[in-house]
């Protein structure tokens, strides 16, 4: 695997393998998948030098996928 130099990609890929593990209905929130980012292999040496932080490139992410409807401010559900 190459490694993820951009922050949206990065939180997109983490997304793309985050989703698989959770069910249709299923709510999370913007601030709780940023700290398993951080904690993922997708948060590389490169993106912790980064002066923004990841939530944003978060929301940007869940958008992407195409998988998830905003609820509320900083909470997602999976459709």
């Amino acid at each position: 695997m190459r490694e993820n130099y951009s922050m949206n990609q990065g939180t997109f890929d983490f997304i793309l393998e985050y989703e698989k593990s959770v069910s249709p209905g299923e709510q999370v929130i913007v601030d709780e998948l940023v700290k398993l980012f951080e904690q993922s292999r997708h948060y590389n040496e490169i993106i912790r030098t980064y002066v923004k932080p990841p939530n944003s490139s978060m929301w940007y992410a869940l958008k992407r996928s195409e998988k998830w409807k905003r609820v509320k401010p900083g909470v997602y559900k999976k459709v």
